[in-house]
């Protein structure tokens, strides 16, 4: 997808260049740096992360195709032991990671590492999504989604 395609999505979906949540932040923070300390793997919402959730928390996503799918960009805590999959993942890559959303169908969690890349932690394993919100939007749309062991350390 184009740049202008993904603004259109993401416009759509209630975007807008200068959007900020504001006061919602660190309760959607929170979310998950609560749960995923009471698992005993803390996360941090590094500044790539709050700078994320800032600007597309609580959007929305419609992703095409059957069976009916979406993203959302909302931090969330997905299954027991998140936490310990999200820490091994980190562990991984070399690079701290943060949940930033969540795809509906399957429950996968979107994390941004503190480069600002984002990975997507499925069921069937950990994917690389783009090396920023575009590259990752246009993944998540279309595809194709790469095996994250590509950018371990």
């Amino acid at each position: 997808m184009t740049a202008a395609e993904v603004e259109a999505v993401l416009r759509s979906a209630g975007w807008a260049p200068g959007r900020d949540i504001g006061a919602r932040l660190p309760a959607l923070l929170s979310l998950v740096t609560d749960r995923f300390a009471g698992e005993g793997h803390p996360v941090e919402p590094f500044p790539a992360a709050r700078d994320f959730v800032r600007e597309f928390g609580g959007l929305r996503l419609e992703i095409p195709g059957s069976p009916p799918a979406a993203v959302g960009f909302t931090p969330h805590w997905i299954y027991e032991e998140s936490g310990e999959d999200v820490a091994e993942l980190a562990r991984n890559l070399g690079k701290r990671l943060f949940p930033v959303g969540y795809e509906t169908f399957d429950g996968a969690m979107l994390l941004i590492d503190e480069t600002g890349r984002f990975f997507l932690l499925h069921h069937t394993g950990p994917y690389f999504l783009g090396a920023n919100t575009y590259e990752a939007v246009s993944c998540l749309l279309r595809g194709p989604q790469q095996e994250a062991r590509d950018y371990f350390s």
